[in-house]
């Protein structure tokens, strides 16, 4: 009789991360999970930036297929996910960055791809989330009008509107993944956005897609 369990010939699916830093990375691991509860997240620690690639995008994202290979070894990859800061306020250039990159991505992975291309920076995703900072200090309140349906893709430096707000402690980058992680309710559920961001529902809406 056999044993029951796993089969051996069964692999594990896994998806890799990769981006320009450690704490947006950390900050996708926490919303890729809300999608994917029971898949492995591997975070690829190396830099990898593609907005401004250009004629480099194609061999970058070559290397980055090689990265994830070896981050999903033994397993199988079952999707990409790719951190970008736009680094702008600029919906032309908004949309052409994230058609290349997405179409060099389908071009070199098999699995499904997402672009998580952050307008401006990552913490305008987060500022759709008040009740979140308040969470993680209940001192940092956004002022009124970054909340309640804020544009916040057309936020200059959102980074810095954030440090003018003056809170004691100050925000850092570092508490970025805690603010994430405290929009997401007791029973795992993710908050409903106060604001909007484009770019934010339209990576939402391609990890939905798997």
């Amino acid at each position: 009789m056999k044993g029951k369990g796993k089969s051996h010939g069964r692999k594990d699916s896994v998806i890799v991360v990769a981006g320009e830093g450690d704490f947006d990375r950390k900050v996708l691991w926490h919303l890729i999970r809300a999608f994917r509860p029971d898949t492995k997240i591997v975070n690829i620690r190396d830099k990898t930036s593609l907005r401004e690639a250009d004629k480099e995008l194609t061999p970058r994202i070559d290397r980055l297929r090689k990265l994830a290979q070896a981050a999903s070894v033994r397993s199988e990859l079952a999707g990409i996910v790719v951190h970008v800061d736009l680094d702008l306020v600029n919906e032309e250039k908004y949309e052409e960055v994230r058609r290349r990159i997405s179409a060099e991505l389908r071009k070199h992975f098999a699995c499904p791809s997402a672009v998580a291309l952050a307008a401006f920076e990552m913490e305008a995703w987060l500022m759709q989330f008040p009740a979140a900072f308040a969470k993680v200090n209940n001192s940092w309140i956004l002022k009124a009008k970054y909340q309640k349906g804020c544009d916040l893709t057309k936020i200059h430096k959102p980074k810095e509107r954030l440090k003018e707000h003056a809170w004691t402690p100050p925000y850092l980058e570092s508490d970025a993944p805690r603010i994430m992680e405290k929009a997401f309710s007791q029973d795992g559920k993710l908050m409903r956005p106060d604001g909007k961001n484009r770019s934010y529902e339209e990576f939402i809406s391609e990890l939905a897609g798997w």
